[in-house]
């Protein structure tokens, strides 16, 4: 066993090492707690949020939602390290990467479409027509009140001088529409406002198609068009009425560029189950997709994007799937090192038991050499002595089994030596004096 530990031992101890060293460069294991910046009460992101916190619960990742004013809010936070925030649902158009530097978009999920709700006793056929009225842009702090904004500076007006701006969150702007408080009011949800089929159906009000579509997806590049078809909000009740065209940002899945890789899979995956099937605006298989990011794309999204998870990931528990991942890197040092070591070991176990007998044999030789050799009869009668012991030794050496010839080996030379001496006749007397 000294030997074996003394070779094999060593072998072990160089692995560990490679071991810890390899550690230093292998990513540490993912977080089991994540904070998502949704939005407020009643909207489209917070009720996304909670999906995607069911989802990842299945894979032990705990996800901390918290309530928002919306897009523009998200994104300072998520930008504050002291917010602690790490990922956010991002309405298209609210950010940059040059004016948010650090934060990755991991895919654009969903179309976002502008309703615009405008008295029908008033005539609004440009937006240049909403001069002078009562208009609900959106709370503040919201992604919503960023692109009115936009548009109406487009059109040109001044939100602060040309219009009655109200920061209305959406139940605030539907109470102002039914009580006449306002004459128009702008919503950027990915589905219809919970009020807005029972409010059109009034006859009070109705949806503001964008004509010009063309022109402002040239001048603000993260718009699309969609269309509403007659009566797709209440076909029996034929709502709308009409085809309505709405322009349309896109809501990113966005993060921190310090995400962790293995999150983004599973981030992924169940922005895939959320998503990815058929929706009010885009078929079956349309997000998450790689386009429409107003922000770099993680380095791995694209990838995740094209073909999916990683097989590990699809099919194992997180958990498992991770640290199977993480096991495989470890298995570059582990490779490295075992494969020379366990060619080395051997040998090297081998000469060390060897080394045992052969020292026996380096001093039977010498004992024999001056036996033959000594005059002395006081000397020979010590070196016999030594035989003695030598052969005392060698029948309490312990070796392997594999190694037992070598050993007999050894005490039949002993015994062989112990003979010669015996047979030869200057030293013969001294040994029968002896024995």
């Amino acid at each position: 066993m000294r030997e074996f530990l003394k070779v094999y031992g060593i072998v072990i101890v160089l692995v560990i090492a490679g071991f810890a060293v390899a550690m230093r460069y292998v990513a540490p294991p993912p977080p089991n707690r994540i904070v998502f910046a949704a939005g407020a009460q009643g909207g489209a992101y917070l009720g996304f949020a909670k999906r995607y916190a069911e989802i990842l619960a299945r894979d032990r990742v705990k996800v901390e939602i918290v309530e928002t004013a919306g897009a523009v809010d998200n994104l300072r936070r998520l930008t504050d390290p002291a917010a602690g925030v790490d990922i956010a649902l991002m309405q298209g158009g609210v950010g940059s990467e040059e004016g948010s530097p650090g934060v990755v978009a991991l895919g654009s999920v969903f179309y976002e479409p502008v309703w615009l709700v405008v008295r029908t006793d008033i005539a609004i056929d440009k937006l240049y027509d909403l001069r002078g009225r009562r208009v609900a842009i959106g709370r503040d702090g919201s992604g919503t009140q960023v692109l009115v904004r936009q548009v109406l500076r487009a059109n040109g007006l001044d939100v602060a001088k040309d219009v009655d701006a109200r920061p209305l969150g959406t139940t605030e702007a539907f109470e102002a529409l039914g009580t006449r408080a306002v004459d128009a009011a702008f919503f950027v949800s990915a589905s219809a406002p919970g009020a807005l089929v029972d409010l059109l159906a009034g006859g009070g009000f109705r949806l503001y198609s964008f004509e010009r579509h063309a022109a402002y997806k040239h001048l603000f590049p993260f718009l699309s068009s969609i269309t509403l078809p007659s009566g797709a909000l209440d076909l029996a009740r034929d709502i709308p009425a009409d085809d309505t065209i709405l322009l349309a940002p896109v809501a990113q899945l966005v993060a921190r560029e310090d995400i962790h890789p293995a999150l983004v899979q599973v981030l992924m995956r169940a922005a895939r189950e959320i998503h990815g099937p058929r929706q009010i605006f885009a078929p079956a298989g349309t997000f998450p997709t790689a386009r429409f990011a107003d922000f770099p794309l993680q380095e791995d999204a694209e990838r995740l994007i094209e073909r999916g998870p990683s097989f590990l990931i699809r099919y194992l528990p997180f958990w498992a799937a991770v640290l199977i991942e993480r096991s495989l890197v470890m298995l570059i040092p582990f490779v490295t090192l075992m494969i020379p070591l366990f060619r080395i070991a051997p040998p090297a176990y081998r000469w060390q038991v060897r080394a045992k007998i052969f020292s026996k044999y380096k001093m039977l030789r010498q004992i024999e050499a001056e036996l033959r050799d000594s005059p002395d009869a006081a000397r020979r009668a010590a070196l016999i002595a030594e035989l003695d012991e030598l052969q005392s030794k060698a029948g309490a050496l312990k070796v392997p089994t594999g190694y037992a010839d070598m050993l007999f080996n050894l005490r039949l030379h002993i015994r062989f030596v112990r003979e010669i001496v015996a047979a030869d006749p200057n030293i013969s007397p001294v040994y029968q004096r002896i024995t």
